[in-house]
């Protein structure tokens, strides 16, 4: 029997975010603070003329960059202490960041090609393609210990024959956060009190955040089961490849 399947992946992902909960949230909050003082120290917009509309859609557009950016970190910084969890062992956070630096360039590639790419007319197919090509390129990179480019290659290889599974895993995890989304701006919009545009625009980032960051606790999952898979290797293997 396949050890992925797409409800299985998100199943052990949301068991290992709460097993690790406080480290891998303190980790996440770490990370995204660039964003949060940016969301913080941001001005009002009301959109009550057009000056105001200019600078809330440019104020848009950098935290689509910044927090992109700053999401790529999360998959290989999680890596180490997702795959000990599956194996039954605890570790710190610390060493997990440490062995995590070498995914940075991989899922940097991949974040900012999809970001790039779902710019232009269509691109999101084209996106989409290439985030089922390279979604275990940063674990591939953290525990096989890859260059960017052979690390790509490699996620290509384990995705191969999975690339539908992961495409329904993405876009379920995609409607959850907008389904959210929805739910909490519902009351908002439906007042029409729009006034606090910064804080429909906190809203966003936050749910954004936090599916960024469960994406890559699931991506790091898939990893091991894919190694499953693909080459018959374990947890306990996998766990060490660190030693």
């Amino acid at each position: 029997m396949d050890q992925f399947r797409v409800f299985r992946a998100i199943g052990l992902a949301f068991k290992a975010w709460f097993a690790n909960f406080i480290p891998i949230t303190l980790l996440a909050v770490v990370l995204y603070s660039p964003m949060i003082i940016w969301l913080t120290q941001m001005p009002s917009f009301k959109l009550e003329t057009l000056g105001d509309a200019d600078q809330f859609s440019k104020a848009i557009n950098h935290g689509v960059w910044l927090q992109q950016a700053l999401a790529t970190l999360i998959a290989p910084f999680t890596v180490y202490r997702v795959i000990q969890y599956m194996n039954g062992e605890k570790t710190s956070i610390v060493t997990s960041v440490k062995y995590g630096v070498r995914g940075i360039l991989p899922a940097a590639i991949l974040g900012g090609a999809v970001t790039l790419i779902n710019m232009i007319p269509m691109g999101g197919i084209i996106g989409a393609i290439l985030l089922c090509y390279w979604f275990v390129a940063a674990p591939a990179a953290v525990v096989e210990k890859l260059n960017p480019v052979a690390a790509l290659s490699r996620s290509a290889t384990l995705t191969s024959g999975r690339r539908w599974p992961i495409f329904g895993l993405c876009f379920l995890v995609g409607l959850i956060e907008v389904l959210i989304m929805v739910a909490l701006l519902i009351p908002a919009i439906t007042s029409k009190n729009l006034e606090s545009i910064k804080s429909i625009m906190i809203t966003i980032f936050v749910v954004g955040g936090v599916s960024q960051l469960f994406m890559g606790i699931v991506a790091a999952v898939s990893y091991s089961l894919l190694r499953g898979d693909k080459d018959g290797v374990t947890n306990e293997e996998l766990a060490k490849v660190f030693e």
